[in-house]
């Protein structure tokens, strides 16, 4: 095993500093999440995310938990010789780190360590310790994917058992998992389609793969679409195939393009390419690609989701969040229809709701689920997700009340009320009153209010059809 140990590579970047990134992911305002203590009480909102990371879990993620939520994956690029480039990917939150004071900014640190073992003789162990550092301490308690982790060591060929674990420094959080790499992989000289942020072709094998690898293979509404990067070892040009399909139906592909395969000096010939989103409804998909002439699909699966903190793998799951963005009609439509047909209502929505379709992003989704977010943190009850709440209804339905009113109780009887009023940030007047039936801080609209919520949907959604239409609306005030 000695030879094997000795061929095993290095924890690429050792020499050039840390490659751990804090990536300022698009401003979408009360995205944010408090710090958990651990062991404390399971709220709506760490059930919400402890369903989200299962999702990830499923598919043979490292997928910590709520407390905790990194995702991260391995991959293999070819490398020199008969040799591969694993790479190692993590994702998290600033939530997931406890940050201290450091002069003008914040620090966080946590550790990764990679280990590898042949028939349990350990042939490869790294270690990295990085520090995070943010501007502000609201950045702290972001709940967005926005602290980036990537290594890349080569590896002989063999059949290895590789344990990666991620560790908060501070608090000692841990997430790991073991993966098993084979190399080489057999019948194609093509890579795994690898999602990535941002790639580019490599001069040479030996080259460090150039590549921003996406750690949650997660495309979503609020953010620019990722680009799929496949290389072919063998350096062979030409057009590739590319198609997505249904877990459970590939028969009928939900979309289909071709990308070229070109080559950069005596590196691996590289295809890159823009992966959809309005095209493939929410849910677990497989991207597959192949020369145009036939052989075998190389595949790698794809979540589409609603948005950062709203990715579920489950198309059910992903239609219930919608329910105050779709009517319940169509989304008895979407649960019905089979694969193909669900990505063209699907399409028709995206399209629909997109109020600048010249960008990559759907503005009107980022923005609902900028809201449910908010709505979660606060308004959450007691086993109520803060979205299922009637203020947290009210809230993505017609964003923050322009004023809030607290009416106390001045005789035996009365009931608090909240009354939320909107009359500068909503092209009509609403008003509508909450009250506190239970006394015990839990706040359900009055009968009158519900009917004027209804219509302030109603009507705000025939305002945006006719801004689209360039037609004028009027609509009485309340």
């Amino acid at each position: 095993m000695r030879k094997r140990r000795d061929r095993v590579g290095r924890w690429a970047g050792d020499a050039r500093g840390g490659a751990a990134l804090v990536v300022t992911a698009l401003a979408l305002a009360g995205c944010g999440s408090g710090n958990p203590e651990i062991g404390g009480p399971v709220t709506a909102r760490s059930a919400h995310v402890a369903r989200m990371l299962e999702s990830y879990r499923d598919r043979g993620f490292l997928a910590g938990e709520p407390e905790f939520p990194v995702v991260g994956r391995l991959l293999l690029l070819p490398g020199p010789a008969d040799s591969a480039w694993l790479g190692f990917a993590a994702s998290m939150p600033p939530s997931a780190l406890r940050f201290s004071r450091e002069g003008d900014l914040y620090s966080a640190r946590y550790q990764v360590r990679l280990t590898a073992t042949v028939d349990g003789d350990t042939v490869l162990r790294r270690v990295r310790r990085e520090t995070v550092r943010v501007d502000d301490f609201p950045e702290t308690a972001s709940g967005e994917e926005r602290v980036f982790f990537q290594r890349f060591v080569t590896i002989a060929p063999g059949v290895y058992e590789v344990e990666v674990a991620v560790r908060e420094l501070t608090s000692r959080r841990v997430a790991s998992r073991r993966f098993e790499v084979a190399w080489p992989e057999p019948g194609t000289t093509l890579s795994e389609p690898q999602p990535a942020f941002r790639a580019a072709p490599r001069s040479s094998l030996a080259q460090e793969p150039p590549i921003l690898v996406a750690p949650r293979a997660t495309v979503s509404a609020g953010r620019k679409p990722l680009e799929l990067v496949v290389e072919d070892a063998a350096g062979a040009e030409g057009p590739l195939a590319v198609e997505v399909v249904a877990e459970s139906d590939a028969s009928a592909p939900l979309w289909t393009d071709t990308v070229r395969l070109t080559r950069a000096g005596q590196g691996p010939a590289t295809a890159i390419g823009p992966l959809p989103q309005r095209r493939v409804p929410p849910g677990v998909v497989r991207v597959r690609v192949r020369r145009p002439d036939g052989g075998p699909f190389r595949e790698t699966a794809l979540l589409v989701a609603l948005d950062d903190e709203w990715a579920f793998g489950d198309f059910d799951r992903n239609a219930e969040v919608l329910a105050y963005a779709v009517s319940e009609d169509s989304l008895s439509m979407w649960r019905a229809a089979p694969p193909a047909e669900r990505a063209r209502l699907w399409e028709a929505f995206w399209d629909e709701s997109d109020p600048d379709p010249s960008t990559a992003r759907n503005e009107f989704l980022a923005t609902y689920f900028d809201r449910m977010s908010m709505a979660n943190l606060r308004y959450s009850e007691p086993g109520i997700a803060g979205w299922r709440t009637d203020r947290g209804r009210a809230h993505v339905q017609l964003g923050p009340p322009d004023r809030e009113i607290p009416h106390r109780p001045q005789r035996a009887g009365e009931r608090m009320e909240l009354e939320w009023i909107y009359d500068e940030s909503l092209p009509i007047r609403v008003r509508l009153v909450f009250e506190d039936t239970g006394d015990f801080g839990i706040y359900t609209l009055d009968s009158r209010s519900r009917v004027v919520l209804r219509d302030a949907v109603r009507d705000l959604a025939e305002i945006r059809r006719g801004a689209r239409a360039g037609e004028p609306f009027a609509a009485e005030g309340r």
